[in-house]
């Protein structure tokens, strides 16, 4: 009896010692919350209820800007996004969120790689489940993520794969953790500070690209892209029946629920060659479970004019591009509430096709024999548009120019380069017959021997 009780308390003093030090090690090499913390940090201080709430991934935190919402539905809207989150961190973020807010109205960005991702990654999970206040909520979380990877240590133990990179950083980390400002967030004025920035973090969930950064604005020049397909049959089941528990949550809680998919750069789009028949899959899928779906690619003009400078990468808009799209969001919330029929104001996907009347993207490939290159060009542009190509070549020793062939619909150009040592070859694309070069795309490589 003795032995046992021993053992018994040998056994309990390892799981405390244990315990301790994962909590110290996590304390001292994990680095602080940035975002997500703040996000939910926020969403518990405010004192007054949200009416509408614009969860999910990074497009809620980058497309959608909070005060512009505020002001043009007149009531009170807030950004509750967690980076590279899939339905399931969703799912109990807003359990979460419901324990302490009561939305009207709960619209969840989405894009297609929502349904097809086995699970998330660890870091969504570390990144957001320690802050939750219920610690059931976080059980379940854990469980539930974890049960879709396989990885339990790595959300268990966050040093293990989440950690600063030398003894200095970890020096920094205790202090900024042991920081009040950073124990007491958000402390009045914190917020509101953040309101101002033109890039980073603005409070209340979002987040600003500065569109003159040098990284602000993507480049559609000099791009290599190629054409992709996104099957139906890498929908997974786990993430409709997270999309599901999302609905009966929302509906629990006398909530109206929108799936959004925000507006792509329509390079994106135009390469996946099966792009609208998985949206489409998208549609019925959410019809089944009763939430109404809208893909913004598909919205008119009148609407919403999307311009190609709105974006800051290929997903994401930028502060110029988050400010159109809100206000835009904001008019078609508005229209929704009103009982207008919304079907009216999207493209069909023949017609969306129809539309992008210029070329996207262009790029090229090329084989080599000798001293005989073959270039095949190709891009992405709209059913009524036939491009055509110019090739040309930059000789790397005299930085000269030379246009090895003019304007042509036809893609494929073989040259003799043994006149040339080292070069780079161009392609530039437009639409036939257009002299247009705001709409003209170019790609250049190196091809040299």
């Amino acid at each position: 009896m003795h032995n046992s009780k021993a053992a018994w308390s040998r056994a309990i003093i390892f799981v405390i010692v244990f315990i301790m030090i994962n909590y110290v090690l996590t304390f001292v090499v994990v680095p602080k919350g940035d975002i997500s913390r703040k996000v939910m940090r926020e969403m518990y201080s405010q004192t007054e209820d949200m009416d509408v709430v614009f969860a999910g991934a990074s497009l809620s935190q980058r497309d959608i800007n909070p005060y512009i919402m505020d002001k043009e539905l007149d009531c009170k809207t807030f950004d509750y996004p967690f980076d590279y989150q899939m339905y399931t961190g969703t799912y109990y973020s807003l359990k979460e969120l419901f324990d302490y807010h009561k939305p009207k109205l709960v619209v969840v960005t989405t894009e297609q790689t929502n349904f097809t991702t086995k699970g998330e990654k660890p870091i969504v999970y570390l990144s957001t489940a320690p802050y939750m206040k219920s610690f059931f909520n976080e059980v379940q979380y854990y469980f539930a993520s974890s049960a879709q990877d396989g990885y339990y240590l790595d959300r268990l133990f966050a040093w293990r794969g989440y950690h600063v990179k030398s003894i200095q950083d970890a020096v920094k980390n205790i202090y900024e953790k042991l920081d009040p400002s950073y124990i007491n967030y958000p402390q009045p004025g914190q917020v509101e500070a953040f309101a101002n920035n033109k890039s980073g973090y603005i409070g209340k969930g979002g987040l600003k690209v500065d569109p003159s950064d040098p990284k602000g604005t993507i480049n559609y020049d000099n791009v290599k892209s190629s054409y992709t397909n996104q099957n139906i049959n890498d929908i997974k089941e786990k993430d409709v029946e997270y999309l599901k528990k999302i609905s009966e949550l929302c509906k629990a809680n006398n909530c109206k629920l929108i799936l959004l998919s925000p507006s792509a750069p329509v390079f994106q789009v135009l390469r996946t060659k099966n792009y609208f028949d998985f949206d489409n899959e998208m549609a019925k899928i959410a019809k089944d479970l009763n939430i109404e779906y809208y893909n913004y690619n598909l919205i008119k003009p009148e609407l919403f004019n999307l311009k190609g400078d709105y974006f800051s990468d290929r997903e994401h808009l930028n502060s110029k591009g988050a400010e159109a799209f809100s206000k835009s969001l904001a008019t078609f919330l508005k229209l929704r509430q009103n009982g207008d029929d919304m079907n009216k104001y999207f493209y069909t996907p023949e017609e969306y096709y129809a539309s992008i009347n210029y070329v996207a993207l262009t790029w090229f490939n090329f084989t080599k024999d000798d001293n005989k290159i073959t270039l095949v060009a190709n891009s992405f542009y709209g059913t009524k548009v036939v491009p055509e190509y110019q090739y040309i070549l930059t000789d790397s020793e005299t930085g000269k120019q030379h246009i090895i062939r003019d304007y042509d619909k036809n893609p494929t150009f073989v040259f003799d380069s043994s006149s040339y040592k080292k070069y780079k070859i161009r392609v530039n694309a437009r639409v036939y017959g257009s002299n247009n070069d705001e709409f003209t795309r170019y790609y250049e490589e190196e091809i040299s021997k």
